[in-house]
């Protein structure tokens, strides 16, 4: 239909441990309270699309971060949103997963910038 964007999201058990991990850190608790963690992380394992086996991926400079990029493939993922600038972003490209922050996605998109 035109005018309608739909949006899958995608994910897997490695990030969910991560953002459980990272929101643990006494500096992420001062932005995002506990409970707060708790219910984004009960609403990926909702909503989100979550394969089990990843491809093997080695490209990223940062290599926890290759299984994003593995995530990209096995998802069939247009768009991987990251603010990773040093790692992520530099690749611009997995395959044909575009690598954007969501500033680029927003734009690209046609609806509106994101904070």
């Amino acid at each position: 239909m035109p005018g309608w964007i739909v949006v899958s999201l995608i994910s897997h058990a490695f990030q969910i441990d991560e953002i459980r991990e990272v929101t643990r850190r006494e500096k992420i608790r001062t932005l995002i309270r506990p409970s707060e963690a708790g219910r984004l992380v009960n609403q990926i394992l909702l909503l989100a699309e979550m394969p089990e086996a990843l491809p093997h991926v080695r490209r990223s400079p940062d290599p926890r971060d290759d299984f994003l990029l593995g995530l990209c493939k096995a998802g069939r993922a247009n768009w991987l949103v990251t603010g990773d600038k040093d790692d992520l972003l530099a690749l611009e490209r997995q395959e044909t997963t575009r690598i954007v922050t969501a500033a680029m996605l927003a734009d690209q998109l046609g609806i509106g910038r994101v904070p």
